[in-house]
């Protein structure tokens, strides 16, 4: 039976569905609505939108204004030459590396397999193919589609997603019918030969999606509720490693050498991740020291472009070897602080699976490393206090605003909503704390343990209220991080400039009048100036 066949028996509830959604709320809200879909379902296309719109535009734009030109271009290349090598390059970079490394990992046993294009992580592969080893029929040396069936239906049974503050176990809440219907189109994915890309993603999305409508969960999942243990993917990603890794099953080597497979597969995953963190890292650090390399080479100046006299040539001043000490400390401390404020935001212990790529984006803890870096190196660029400061409290703010913040306020706007509605759902939430327990206790359970739902956990009535959840987040951004930062930065600059350059007239000032008391009271010691050498040269210099 061909796959467009069977999506037509089970997904055709779902296309019902989609003529009977009504978007409240005028056109622009119905507008943002879709976009911001489109960016819950292409992370890239979200992170650039909201990158771009919250930090790159607005800094860009008020140093222009503020500023001057230098300022602006040089803005504009370290905010967007950011977006780029923090979070749109990693992943090509260990594809790359991934194609390199495959053959000589694997070895010669797994010639014939190809995990270079492979996203799934060593979890991933753990949990396939120990779940393909319970499914496997030991009397035979093929695998069948009923293995596969099999397997996807262990994979599906024992799996619970999270929907606002309980848990909802997939396979139950399908029912019989419509599990045996997707583990059919599963499978058929598996064996058909024809399948080409597209037509694999647009399946897998409609399987993610008829699940999802029914469970309304598909972010948090689970196979042991009790521990309170959450796997690292959603249920798309687990969807497309599953499929990913059943098609390797059909390998008679791998059948057979199921541990071997995995120890290497996982090897392999480690060793991608690490060699492209390896290369993206260097990368981000240097960026901004081309940067300023571009900014010396146009404008013959050194120097920060920070400066509304930058041009002229008169901003820079050399240091002592002991205000460069001293400045050098001040770098340390700085850079110091950013470590901390990632390490604070990950709220958990490093180890190495928060390393492995899962996807084309970077995780959000990959991101945070990619990220620190980045700033550090920033930091560490600065050429005098002024831009030394300027960097620590627009690089520690943004890192804030962009890893935790800007989330806060979206978290925040749903947790009114849902208090104004109790009907909408709008959080999922795995803290355990009560309307008893502590302000302290309640406060660090949403902080830690509650997170918006995703546009397709939510129901199809209420999406309009999820996006202004997500609105609320990159409206936060926009005003903080891409307005209000630069212009306190740029303000205290401008102020402390103006001090120096008015402690500098007053020092200029006390010595022209102690200059000229010496030249009065040189004229009236007629002994002085009238007698010996050195009385007339002191008088003729001062004259």
């Amino acid at each position: 039976m061909k796959i467009a066949q069977i999506n037509n028996n089970y997904f055709r509830e779902k296309n019902h569905a989609k003529k009977d959604e009504s978007f409240k709320g005028g056109f622009v809200l119905d507008g943002a609505t879709k976009f911001l879909q489109t960016c819950d379902k292409y992370p890239m296309v979200g992170v650039a939108f909201t990158d771009s719109v919250a930090t790159d535009v607005p800094r860009t734009i008020f140093d222009l204004i503020k500023t001057g030109v230098p300022a602006a271009l040089e803005t504009a290349r370290r905010e967007f030459s950011g977006l780029i090598v923090n979070c749109l390059m990693p992943s090509f970079i260990v594809l790359g590396v991934a194609k390199a490394i495959n053959r000589p990992i694997l070895g010669q046993k797994f010639k014939n397999i190809d995990l270079s294009s492979s996203w799934s992580n060593g979890e991933s592969i753990k949990k396939c193919v120990d779940t393909f080893k319970e499914s496997m029929d030991l009397s035979s040396t093929k695998t069948t589609r009923e293995e596969i069936k099999t397997y996807f239906t262990r994979l599906l049974t024992g799996l619970n997603g999270r929907d606002g503050d309980k848990w909802v176990e997939f396979s139950s809440t399908l029912g019989a019918e419509k599990l045996n219907n997707i583990t059919d189109t599963l499978t058929n994915t598996v064996f058909d030969q024809s399948l080409n890309k597209k037509t694999l993603k647009n399946t897998l999305s409609q399987v993610s999606e008829t699940i999802t409508n029914s469970t309304r969960a598909g972010e948090i999942l689970s196979y042991d509720i009790k521990s309170g243990k959450t796997i690292s993917s959603n249920l798309s990603e687990l969807l497309r490693d599953s499929v990913d890794m059943a098609v390797k099953f059909k390998d008679s080597t791998v059948r057979r050498n199921l541990d071997v497979f995995k120890k290497q597969a996982t090897k392999l995953v480690n060793a991608k991740s690490i060699a492209g963190l390896a290369i993206i890292l260097p990368l981000a650090m240097s960026v901004q020291s081309i940067n300023r390399a571009i900014t010396r080479h146009m404008y013959k100046q050194k120097g920060a472009p920070i400066y509304k006299d930058f041009e002229k040539g008169d901003t820079y001043k050399e240091m002592t070897p002991a205000e460069n000490a001293k400045f050098f400390s001040q770098k340390l401390l700085a850079a110091g602080s950013m470590v901390s404020l990632a390490l604070l935001s990950m709220m958990k212990k490093p180890n190495l699976s928060m390393f492995q790529f899962k996807g084309m984006f970077p995780t959000v803890d990959q991101c945070r490393w990619i990220a620190t870096a980045t700033f550090a190196s920033r930091m560490f660029a600065s050429e005098d206090p002024n831009e030394l400061r300027e960097s620590t409290v627009r690089d520690m703010a943004s890192f804030a605003g962009l890893y935790f913040l800007g989330d806060y306020a979206g978290k925040a706007t749903a947790s009114l909503i849902e208090k104004i509605r109790p009907d909408v759902k709008l959080t999922n939430r795995l803290g355990k704390s009560t309307k008893d327990s502590s302000i302290f206790r309640r406060m660090g359970d949403w902080i830690k343990n509650t997170t918006l739902k995703s546009f397709d956990e939510v129901l199809p009535q209420h999406k309009n209220l999820r996006s202004i959840c997500e609105l609320a987040s990159i409206g936060f951004s926009i005003i903080f991080l891409g307005v209000l930062l630069p212009a306190y930065n740029r303000k205290v600059t401008e102020k402390k400039v103006a001090l120096a350059k008015e402690k500098e007239l007053r020092a200029q000032r006390a010595t022209n009048a102690a200059n000229a008391q010496l030249i009065i009271n040189l004229k009236n010691d007629n002994t002085l100036s009238s007698k010996g050498v050195f009385g007339k040269v002191v008088q003729n210099r001062f004259e």
